[in-house]
């Protein structure tokens, strides 16, 4: 196998995994009383990766503006590496 194809395949599965994982964090915040080890999974994996762009969320507000944020960024590099590879 080329090395280029296996870095494009492992980065897009990395962020489409990444693009999941924030998605059920989002939907398991609409639901704050629905805590397992499954929900608990999800908040350790993902918290490292929507910490930083916590800062540009607007100071005492409720929402949460990260999520977008890093779903974006994800969106725009993969596109951008899927371009140039």
């Amino acid at each position: 196998m080329n090395t280029t194809v296996f870095l494009k395949n492992a980065f897009d599965f990395l962020s489409s995994a990444i693009f999941v994982l924030v998605f059920v964090r989002i939907i398991l915040s609409w639901m704050p009383n629905a805590r397992n080890a499954l929900t608990q999974f999800v908040f350790d994996i993902t918290e490292p990766i929507l910490k930083p762009f916590r800062i540009f969320n607007p100071k005492n507000s409720p929402l949460d503006f990260s999520p977008i944020i890093v779903v974006i960024l994800i969106e725009v590099a993969r596109n951008i590496l899927m371009r140039f590879i």
